[in-house]
């Protein structure tokens, strides 16, 4: 492991507070979370969660606030949990298309009055893709305040809800918004071939890789994150879906060059995200 530096691209704020209230609320939560392991392994809070990164040597980390509907945990209460960590935790503003105006305003706020760096969308909770019309004044008003968005791509692993977040949404929505920074979020499996290709092409995109360990990615992948793709893959583990330790032992068991290692695993996150 040696100096090797990272920043974990996506942390889920799934405390004891927030798997009391929002998880519990929604029976396709539980169930979920109950099928990929994760019911049982919320955290007290920020100290808890920068112990566990300081452990293995995660120096930063993205908290989103997560708004899906029934699923939600506000922009306020992830400012709650980052502003005692600062230039450690940051927030990104969950993106809800069912009121735009609202959405925008709320969006805006995030970045310019709670300092945090980014959006987040699960267009499947919503049942809209992600190149639907009614996402585009959030991803102008991200181009306005030069901040990324982080999209779901990828199966929506919720039996009640459609598969929205195919690849070539993100294409083009990248031609449409040349100056938005797309960053294609948890893998884009099991379509992670197609979103390689996208992320090719388009200078713009950008790849999420986490939520799922590097034991499993196709070698397309793995041969991106080497070559073209090296300035467009971001890693990160969607802790607590992935743990920490073997997330970033999977990494190191790819045999990655160094310089490339420390783009993947750090210099990428802190670039695309303009991290202090």
């Amino acid at each position: 492991m040696g100096d090797r530096r990272a920043i974990d691209l996506v942390v889920v704020p799934f405390t004891h507070e927030t798997k009391a209230s929002t998880w519990e609320r929604d029976p396709r939560l539980r169930e979920a979370a109950t099928r990929f392991q994760l019911w049982d392994r919320s955290f007290s809070g920020a100290p808890e969660l920068l112990a566990r990164m300081d452990e293995t040597g995660i120096e930063r980390a993205l908290v989103p606030a997560i708004t899906g509907g029934v699923w939600e945990v506000p922009c306020e209460y992830v400012k709650g949990l980052i502003e005692t960590s600062p230039n450690r935790l940051y927030g990104t503003a969950g993106v809800d298309p069912t009121d735009i105006a609202a959405g925008v305003a709320s969006l805006d706020r995030a970045v310019r009055e709670l300092d945090f760096v980014g959006a987040h969308s699960f267009p499947h909770w919503f049942g809209l893709a992600p190149d639907d019309r009614v996402y585009y004044p959030f991803y102008a008003k991200c181009v306005e305040l030069d901040v990324p968005i982080q999209i779901h791509v990828g199966s929506s692993y919720y039996p009640s809800m459609r598969d929205v977040g195919r690849p070539e949404t993100i294409d083009a929505i990248a031609v449409d918004f040349p100056d938005l920074r797309l960053v294609a979020i948890h893998t884009g499996y099991p379509w992670e071939r197609e979103l390689v290709s996208v992320a090719w092409k388009q200078p713009n995109v950008y790849l999420g890789i986490e939520q799922r360990y590097a034991d499993s990615w196709p070698q397309e992948l793995v041969e991106f994150i080497r070559g073209d793709g090296r300035e467009h893959v971001l890693w990160g583990t969607n802790y607590p879906m992935l743990d920490f330790e073997p997330a970033l032992a999977g990494v190191d068991a790819l045999g990655l060059a160094a310089d490339v290692e420390d783009l993947f695993l750090y210099a990428n996150v802190k670039r695309v995200y303009k991290l202090p």
